[in-house]
């Protein structure tokens, strides 16, 4: 992270949950300021990972977002915040602001972010003011210092009687490491980064906008965690938010709406879709959220099809169950058709919190069976009973053979599938015994990856 680490790595068949780089006995830092001073920015360089959405416009981080970090061996916690406004009278104005002073309650330490260029605005003071008043130690950073000559007007800032500045450029990297330096040092009780820490399982909600996913989140956890408004697009980062499920940890991860390609309508909404998709990259279960009032559209679909390819395993949820019921073995039947995972269906109602206990375990269950090992014995007994069942397609004189089938690893779930000629297997056949193992192992809305090879 930072200047030492690197960006993390696109998907690899074994995933690394979201949930790794979250935890509760780290202390935390939130990272507050005006709005448009880079405060995402310096998230994303001092978390080593490019999550929050940034742009040249203010207000495009609206939620608080928490990531874990690490320098020098030792491991804390980040919070991102959305700008505060006091003079902002809207009611997402009013909610970001909101968001941003419970980071600023959870934290053990405070950076206050400037930006060199035009500080300090009145806005700052404001920012200040309210800082001094929570009595949480606090470091003053004045961001996009990208030159020498810059610094100069950093140090100038010292006159905000808020002790040391600390000159750095969030976007280049210059002086990320004589900050972090001091930031650790000042941390209470900072501990050593603990590289065998348990995995813990992640679980991402997706789908189009609209369809109430903030506002699952928040019935879950019984808090405004994300800001809520019934103008689509309001969620544009990702949000991890670390719970207790049974004593069990789980990270829940709200991400903003699908679009299609053409529907969106600037910068933000572009980057706001790939922090989504890298979301489900990131989990093990997707919670598909979609509307009753509208029913299964394409979008929904789209969704799915997405999670899938995510090599997510997915759980359909139908939210605004209070204003209608859509019939669901038409929707079974349409999932049955379009989706190869064929999700199980959960319905709820985020408004009168109808359904919502069902949600989570249902999500865990779907996980346990995307982490889960079947042995050899099984599956062959299966294989063999398969091919009795419906023997191999035949090319001339040839026909498919089915000889191994052995689990190489899980999450999700991958096996290889020896046979006599694999050029004779089709497209038809292997969907079906896809689809069989999926039925003989309880794997409905688990993707599978069955790798056919040749044997000699």
């Amino acid at each position: 992270m930072g200047e030492r680490g690197a960006e993390r790595a696109r998907w690899k068949p074994r995933k690394e949950s979201a949930g790794s780089t979250l935890a509760t006995d780290q202390p935390v830092v939130a990272i507050v300021g005006f709005p448009n001073v880079g405060k995402s920015t310096l998230f994303n360089r001092l978390a080593g990972r490019r999550d929050a959405v940034v742009d040249a416009v203010a207000g495009v981080t609206r939620d608080r977002r928490q990531s874990g970090a690490e320098w020098a061996g030792r491991a804390f916690q980040l919070i991102d915040t959305g700008g505060i406004d006091d003079a902002d009278p809207s009611a997402v104005g009013r909610q970001i602001a909101a968001q941003a002073v419970r980071g600023i309650e959870e934290a053990d330490l405070i950076v206050f972010v400037v930006d060199v260029q035009t500080a300090p605005t009145p806005g700052d003071l404001e920012v200040a003011d309210r800082l001094r008043r929570v009595g949480t130690p606090l470091m003053l950073v004045a961001n996009k210092v990208d030159s020498a000559g810059r610094e100069a007007e950093a140090y100038n800032l010292a006159e905000m009687g808020l002790g040391e500045v600390f000159a750095v450029s969030a976007q280049h990297g210059r002086g990320i490491g004589d900050f972090l330096d001091a930031l650790v040092a000042r941390l209470p009780d900072a501990p050593a980064v603990d590289r065998e820490r348990e995995r813990v399982p992640a679980i991402c909600i997706m789908g189009r906008p609209n369809v109430g996913k903030s506002s699952i989140l928040n019935a879950i956890l019984g808090e405004d965690r994300v800001v809520v408004h019934d103008q689509p697009g309001t969620t544009r980062d990702p949000i991890d938010t670390l719970i207790k499920v049974d004593d069990k940890p789980v990270v829940l991860i709200d991400t903003a709406g699908l679009r299609r390609r053409g529907q969106m309508r600037d910068g933000v909404e572009h980057y706001s879709q790939i922090r989504a998709l890298q979301a489900a990259e990131r989990s093990d279960v997707a919670i598909v959220v979609c509307d009753a009032t509208e029913g299964l559209t394409d979008s929904d679909l789209s969704a799915v099809d997405r999670s899938a390819r995510a090599h997510c395993a997915t759980l359909l949820v139908i939210n605004k169950w209070d204003l209608a019921q859509p019939d669901l073995e038409h929707i079974r039947g349409r999932l049955r058709s379009k989706s190869r995972q064929r999700p199980p269906i959960e319905v709820c109602s985020a408004a009168t919190g109808e359904g919502l206990h069902r949600i989570l375990p249902a999500a865990l269950r779907l996980e346990e069976r995307y982490r889960a090992r079947i042995s050899t014995r099984e599956l062959n007994e299966a294989l063999r009973e398969l091919a009795a069942e419906r023997p191999g397609p035949r090319k001339g004189q040839r026909r498919l053979s089915l000889r191994y089938l052995v689990q190489t690893s899980e999450g999700p779930p991958t096996f290889r599938l020896e046979v006599n000629d694999r050029s004779l297997m089709t497209r038809d056949y292997g969907f079906w015994l896809e689809n069989r193992l999926r039925q003989r192992f309880d794997l409905d809305g688990v993707p599978l990856i069955i790798e056919v090879k040749t044997r000699d």
